[in-house]
């Protein structure tokens, strides 16, 4: 791993010296995926340059399936359009279907008019999805066998076939009508007899997918299976193709990132140093004002009770730690709840459960912090009603937190939103205004204050 690092750094290094002899014999004795990953941090020219040392045509298809979006945009626009076109026809056709939809929409349909045969009606046919589908991130050529194959047949279909396959794990058998009626793994029909037929040896209980279903779902599927691949099929369960672990594996690292990005609250402004400084800020700002209102709501709170009540002045001492535990809490529980929302675990069945654990978790950590708090506060100022106050106030906010932090992903499920956004400035912010209200409320009740006139 450190010589790959060392290396794409070397590529680095060499593209800002403008060392063109020497970067092309680091770029000619590099794999394509380290070729991509050394253009991240490029400047335009410095990305043209290391692709330009690229002399393999296969090399520079594949590192085009595999540059970021800014890099794929630097170098579409200086291809000649006849060796754009060469080289989407060395790239696997669910790989170029990908690097298609990320080309421009003139750039695109130029493309597509100067794509022809098959690859085109199959490009066609994968951009017809959305491209966070089963559907659009398919690779629609399988290892078809029909039931009345052998194992020896089925052996030397692969024989004739392996140069349009580009992952073999299984064999989809079908019946007479085109349709998926079981699989078999490559070892089964290594295993058994030459004259062993596919109908006896198929697994007919085959987890399947349709092409409209969300890459989220096909990823948790493949997961929960021990899968390396997953068939597509259409409504008369006819095999359009399959998802292989490859790009399940994208699919989890995008997936990852998204989640990240919203729950700090900065769209998908993945790319920082290349953004342009408006359009970063324009993703962040909605969030950011989000919380200044949350804030100024807050705050209004914290002045109408301290106007009010003089002798809340003790307890006002405690407001940054109240605040502090009730956020963790909160985003705590939030954090739980999409985790076990994208794991498929938050059903029906579960979510009552995890509502009520969390809201117990809670529970006890406002019990021992409220504990821990209460003692402090009464040997700091000398009062007993003002270390109960603290320490109900404690147990009361760190329970509704974690009660609210499971709620609220599950809310945000169910109306259609990415729970992930609530781990970011929407829980953050809701239980700060909660909280300082649940802190002072409990403490006048105890200390015996009336509430202030809102």
């Amino acid at each position: 791993m450190a010589e790959i690092h060392q290396l794409v750094e070397a590529i680095r290094r060499l593209a800002r010296r403008g060392a063109t002899a020497s970067l092309a014999r680091t770029v000619g004795k590099s794999r394509a995926e380290d070729i991509a990953v050394a253009m991240r941090n490029l400047a335009p020219s410095q990305v043209r340059l290391v692709f330009e040392q690229v002399t393999q045509d296969e090399v520079a298809a594949e590192v085009l399936t595999r540059v970021e979006q800014n890099v794929l945009e630097v170098l579409v626009a200086e291809l000649a359009f006849d060796r754009l076109v060469a080289l989407l026809d060395l790239m696997e056709v669910d790989d170029e279907a990908d690097v298609i939809a990320r080309f421009p929409e003139d750039l695109a349909r130029r493309v597509m008019t100067s794509i022809h045969g098959e690859d085109k009606e199959i490009v066609e046919d994968i951009l017809s999805w959305p491209e966070d589908s089963a559907g659009g991130i398919m690779q629609p050529v399988a290892f078809r066998l029909k039931m009345e194959d052998t194992c020896r047949g089925a052996i030397s279909a692969l024989h004739d076939q392996q140069e349009d396959l580009e992952m073999v794990f299984y064999g989809y058998v079908e019946n007479e009508s085109g349709q998926l009626v079981g699989v078999t793994s490559l070892r089964a029909l290594l295993t058994h007899g030459p004259t062993t037929l596919l109908k006896d040896i198929m697994e007919t209980d085959v987890i399947w997918v349709s092409p409209t279903t969300d890459q989220e779902e096909v990823a948790r599927i493949v997961s929960r299976y021990d899968l390396l691949a997953l068939p597509v099929v259409d409504e008369h369960r006819k095999l359009l193709g399959i998802v292989t672990i490859d790009d399940v594996v994208d699919v989890i690292k995008e997936e990852a990132a998204e989640d990240m990005l919203l729950m700090a609250g900065v769209g998908d402004d993945i790319e920082a140093h290349q953004a342009g400084v408006f359009r970063s800020a324009r993703q962040r700002l909605p969030w950011l004002f989000v919380t200044m209102l949350g804030g100024t709501a807050t705050s209004e709170v914290f002045a109408s009770y301290q106007a009010s009540h003089a002798s809340l002045i003790a307890v006002v001492t405690f407001v940054p730690v109240m605040l502090g535990m009730g956020g963790n809490v909160g985003s705590q529980a939030a954090t739980i709840t999409v985790r076990n929302i994208a794991m498929g675990r938050a059903d029906i069945s579960g979510t009552l459960g995890l509502i009520l654990r969390e809201s117990r978790v809670g529970l006890l950590m406002g019990s021992f912090l409220g504990l821990c708090l209460g003692i402090f506060a009464s040997l700091r100022h000398h009062d007993p009603r003002i270390g109960l106050a603290i320490a109900a106030s404690a147990l009361v906010q760190l329970a509704v937190a974690a009660t609210v932090g499971t709620l609220v992903p599950l809310g945000m499920k169910r109306l259609g939103v990415d729970p992930a956004v609530a781990t970011g400035p929407i829980v953050s912010t809701g239980l700060d205004l909660i909280g300082i209200t649940l802190f002072f409320t409990t403490a006048a009740a105890i200390l015996q204050l009336p509430l202030p006139a809102w």
